[in-house]
């Protein structure tokens, strides 16, 4: 995803010299450096590049607005994946609410194309895109390195489950990834 210089808007106002300096250079720092991470999160939950493009911009107009409102600074990054995914759900909401969902309607987002010899990547993120939304929620925002806390506000879920939920999907995980490619361990680096 090439990183473009949002443009700010107050959601008060017309204008965008009303947003402060510093609520404006604190969401474009926290673009540049979270952006990319926010729309690998969404496309993995929406599974629709054009949906994680709207998710991550609807992301980062409400950290400009609470930035803009004096809204507390602590943990930004786990606020916003908290608010991706909630963005992601809705998404997904609406998608269910309007059009049944079928795949000759909706081809699913392919992913960028990573050096796969053996296949065991490709295996991975077709057991990923197989796994229940809980599964696929979790186990991404782990990969995106949120602790516990942050997941469990990100998910809706009592902070005390989330091992548990997590340790389970990684499981189903697992040996959905086994059943794609039985010889090869996925989990596994290859030996020398």
């Amino acid at each position: 995803m090439a990183v473009v210089e949002p443009y700010v808007m107050s959601p008060e106002a017309d204008s965008p010299e009303t947003v402060t300096d510093a609520a404006r250079d604190a969401a474009l720092a926290l673009f540049r450096d979270q952006g990319p991470a926010v729309y690998r999160f969404a496309t993995a939950l929406t599974r629709h590049r054009d949906d994680a493009e709207d998710v991550v911009q609807e992301t980062f107009l409400k950290l400009l607005r609470h930035l803009q409102a004096g809204g507390s600074r602590a943990n930004l990054r786990g606020w916003l994946f908290t608010v991706a995914a909630h963005a992601c759900r809705d998404r997904q909401r609406r998608r269910l609410r309007w059009l049944p969902w079928t795949t000759d309607r909706e081809p699913a987002v392919d992913p960028p194309p990573l050096a796969d010899e053996d296949g065991r990547i490709g295996a991975a993120r077709r057991a990923l895109a197989g796994l229940a939304g809980r599964d696929r929620l979790l186990l991404t925002l782990r990969a995106q390195g949120l602790s516990y806390r942050e997941m469990a506000a990100a998910a809706g879920i009592k902070e005390a489950s989330v091992g548990r939920l997590l340790a389970r999907a990684l499981a189903r995980w697992e040996r959905a990834c086994q059943r794609a490619v039985p010889m090869a361990n996925v989990f596994r680096r290859p030996t020398s």
